[in-house]
């Protein structure tokens, strides 16, 4: 199987790990053809685009002024621990031993708006491009219409006959998959808190269980999607009535 997650827009490059040998992403060459046009782009254009600070702004456009696509150890980490947002702290990768992190090398990818698909050992550096934002350059309206067919063909070829896709990721991101062309069942999740006997989604908490899902496949070296309706991390449980063969429900 092969769980999917989106990325984060908070990112830590001084995180690193000594259990996985670093690698260059796959779309390295088209990163850098977008990071082309991204350099370009001023400040204010930036905050207009995210809808981000000026603060923020600047800073992302110092990024974009040093981003390489043949970074050092210095200033790049393995994705799966560059990212630090809410799903990375569920998934708590610094903590993983050598087995889950094989395990996700092998089974985990990570949609990105600058790298299109990322293994766990993908040298990043500090970026924020969201897959969703309407960032034009040359022929294409966004995102989407450059990364779908590129990231649809790469997953298919990395996935044998009658495995499974697990979809951790946010509706956003997993967009940029064309579910026609992959040709591989797809798992949605929900994720509900139950207040007041009613069941109730809170984004926190869902991209957070999303990361738990994540770290529990791996310590359990999940193979069927039996394995997965296992998943029991802080609280959660299965809900069997409200779960179809294709959309898991957990509540706690």
């Amino acid at each position: 199987m092969k769980l999917i997650t989106s990325p984060a827009k908070l990112m830590n490059v001084e995180n690193t790990t000594g259990l996985l040998r670093s690698s260059t992403p796959k779309f390295i060459d088209d990163a850098a053809h977008i990071h082309k046009y991204l350099k370009e782009k001023t400040p204010k254009y930036l905050s207009d685009l995210m809808e981000i600070s000026p603060k923020l702004a600047d800073e992302n456009w110092e990024r974009n002024q040093k981003w390489n696509a043949k970074p050092t150890a210095k200033n790049s980490a393995p994705a799966m621990f560059a990212f630090t947002g809410e799903v990375y702290r569920g998934l708590d990768a610094k903590t993983l031993d050598k087995k889950a992190v094989d395990y996700l090398q092998k089974n985990y990818r990570i949609l990105s708006g600058m790298y299109g698909l990322l293994k766990p050992s993908d040298k990043v550096m500090l970026y924020r491009l969201e897959m969703g934002r309407p960032f034009e350059f040359e022929d294409y309206k966004n995102l989407y219409s450059f990364w779908t067919e590129k990231v649809t063909e790469q997953l298919n070829s990395e996935l044998k006959k009658n495995e499974i896709v697990l979809n951790l990721a946010s509706n956003e991101y997993f967009k940029v998959i064309d579910k026609k062309k992959l040709n591989h069942q797809v798992i949605d999740f929900d994720f509900h808190e139950l207040k007041d006997g009613k069941p109730k989604t809170i984004v926190v908490y869902t991209k957070h269980a999303r990361g738990l899902v994540v770290r529990f496949c791996a310590e359990t070296n999940a193979k069927t999607l039996n394995d997965v309706k296992a998943f029991n991390y802080e609280g959660y449980r299965i809900d069997e009535e409200k779960s179809t063969d294709t959309n898991l429900v957990f509540v706690r």
